[in-house]
């Protein structure tokens, strides 16, 4: 019996390996990376590579640059009397300088300040973990860093709209008053609407009017004032707030700018910045006015999106980058130039090898730049109803569904969407915030919806919220059954169960509880 135990053959397999090159591995990896982070690496790089050269930096002028100043001139730019000055005297104030720079700030940080009073509240859990989420988002000014619906977390059913606008509220009313705001006429706002004694002029004026106040002189701002309401009063709807009866006179005007200025525009000058986080936008969102929507609505939609302006209906938006940090930079030809005209050797080699660096690196910035703007650009179009109406609009839409748009794959979206973040009208989100997954499909013949359309949860959630407010007059309240069956006629097919569960996630009680 022959031994087959040592036989050889011989057999052709095919396979499909995928080999990244070292320049693929460093674009991924540029385009993960934030503006500051990039920054670092393009300076670094360009101190390691000769060819390569910084043709402007937009920081060069800031605080990294040390101001030379006429030893002639005082601080605040005077001549001095005398121009003597003994070297004791100054060897003597340089360290007085000394001791008030190395002095410690024993002042308390703004964060420990308002954790300390969370500490001392009887809060639910989830209420605690959304405060102190919203506390750790505020910057030096008590103001928002990233739009605070953005920090609500989404696996956790009772971080609800509702429930955030709660605990802001909690943390305003802290010490000192006036924190967890968007902008210092938002806190100045608060602040007054916690004083019993504020002015309703004052409340006016600090209700988005703060214009009325250019310049702050009581007659002037009483003639905006009355005009204000005069066009308000010919106005029609019912969801217009009426300020009728309201006593305009400079006397009363007068005593709103006298109390306005007793509040504080900087509640939280008087704590330490701590471990602030600072987070910078890489993608601005603007709206455009209507005469720029007519303007660029004209034949050339490719001139259009050139200039990163995106039309969906009759709206308008620009995108635009982020790149007031990361120097511009080029290979420098002269150098490019000598390289190809030097004796051949070991020298040549090296040098020809820093000039294919240094135009690969110029690509590679290139192509994170045109992916990110691209990838924005999609965000909007995708995600309109947001940007025109706010949170609660996103429709469903995955990194997948950006990858195919792009022609990439769903790896390079995931590492563009990382650390990135939008600013725009309705605060600064995290990339990653605009990818919504898809819960249920609309087959409604109802005009105001498309049939098929897709809807996300955000979007059910605000329907149910509409509903129950509709009806909250009514008086049988609407239990959950009922609610599904107003929200079939929407095209919305979802269970009694489902609309049950986020009814609890909104806080609403059952219709037990309502009534």
């Amino acid at each position: 019996m022959p031994d087959f135990s040592m036989q050889q053959t011989q057999a052709q397999i095919q396979s499909q390996l995928q080999i990244m090159s070292q320049k693929q591995i460093q674009s991924l990896s540029m385009l993960s990376m934030s503006a500051m982070d990039l920054r670092e690496e393009v300076l670094k790089t360009v101190d390691a590579n000769p060819v390569l050269e910084i043709v402007h930096d937009p920081l060069e002028a800031g605080p990294e640059i040390r101001v030379r100043k006429n030893p002639y001139t005082n601080a605040d730019g005077g001549t001095r009397v005398s121009g003597k000055v003994s070297h004791e005297a100054e060897e003597a104030s340089d360290a007085f300088q000394r001791v008030l720079e190395s002095a410690e700030d024993r002042r308390v940080s703004l964060q420990d300040h308002l954790l300390h009073q969370l500490r001392m509240m009887s809060l639910e859990k989830s209420e605690a973990d959304l405060c102190t989420r919203l506390i750790g988002n505020l910057d030096r000014n008590g103001f928002h860093i990233l739009a605070p619906v953005s920090l609500l977390d989404r696996n956790d059913p009772e971080q609800t709209p509702k429930l955030l606008e709660k605990c802001m509220d909690i943390i305003r009313r802290m010490d000192p008053a006036g924190t967890c705001t968007s902008s210092t006429e938002e806190s100045l706002l608060v602040q007054a609407r916690l004083t019993a004694q504020a002015p309703e002029i004052a409340l006016l004026i600090l209700d988005g009017h703060i214009d009325f106040l250019n310049p702050p002189k009581a007659n002037a701002a009483a003639k905006k004032i009355r005009d204000f309401i005069s066009k308000q009063a010919s106005l029609f709807g019912s969801d217009k707030k009426s300020y009728e009866g309201l006593t305009v006179t400079p006397e009363t005007v007068q005593e709103a700018i006298d109390f306005i200025r007793t509040l504080d525009p900087f509640p939280a000058r008087d704590f330490t910045s701590g471990q602030v986080l600072f987070i910078a936008p890489d993608v601005y969102v603007e709206e455009l006015p209507p005469s720029i929507e007519v303007e660029n609505n004209g034949p050339s939609k490719e001139l259009r999106e050139a200039k990163g302006i995106i039309t969906v209906g009759k709206k308008s938006w620009r995108v635009r980058l982020e790149n007031g940090t990361i120097p511009q930079i080029m290979a420098n030809e002269e150098i490019s130039q000598m390289v190809k005209s030097m004796d051949p050797g070991e020298g040549k080699k090296m040098m020809q090898e820093k000039v294919r660096e240094a135009v690969s690196f110029v690509q590679m910035l290139e192509m994170r730049k045109s992916t990110i703007q691209k990838a924005s650009e999609l965000i909007v179009k995708k995600q309109h109803a947001f940007f025109e109406k706010g949170p609660g609009n996103l429709v469903p839409f995955k990194q997948e569904d950006l990858a195919a748009e792009l022609g990439v794959h769903e790896s390079t979206v995931s590492r563009m969407a990382r650390s990135k973040y939008i600013q725009c009208h309705w605060g600064l989100f995290e990339v990653g915030y605009f990818f919504v997954s898809e819960v249920t499909k609309s087959k409604s013949t109802d005009s105001n919806q498309d049939a098929g359309e897709s809807l996300s949860r955000d979007k059910i959630v605000n329907l149910i919220e509409e509903i129950i407010q509709t009806h909250k007059n009514d008086t049988k309240k609407l239990s959950d059954q009922k609610i599904c069956d107003l929200l079939s006629e929407k095209g919305v097919k979802i269970s009694r169960r489902t609309v049950a569960k986020y009814r609890s996630q909104m806080n609403i009680g059952s219709s037990y509880e309502r009534g």
